[in-house]
């Protein structure tokens, strides 16, 4: 008997659902991941918010005129 070695209709058929199945999954993840990635940015307004902050705290430090500090 011959043996017929090659791609069959039924083996390409599989082939491309199965690389249809694996190209949806993963773009479904990149998908996630890239939504993902868009909230941890940084926003420009964390910069004027911690400048707030150390402002508020030297004030609240340099207001303090019994504040002393005691190292041994």
């Amino acid at each position: 008997m011959k043996l017929n070695k090659g791609i069959t209709l039924i083996s390409l058929i599989i082939y491309v659902i199965i690389l249809s199945i694996v190209i949806g999954t993963s773009s479904i993840l990149i998908k996630y991941f890239y939504a993902n990635t868009e909230e941890t940015i940084i926003s420009k307004k964390t910069a004027d918010e911690y400048s707030r902050f150390v402002a508020y705290l030297t004030d609240d430090l340099n207001s303090r005129k019994d504040f002393k500090c005691h190292i041994r």
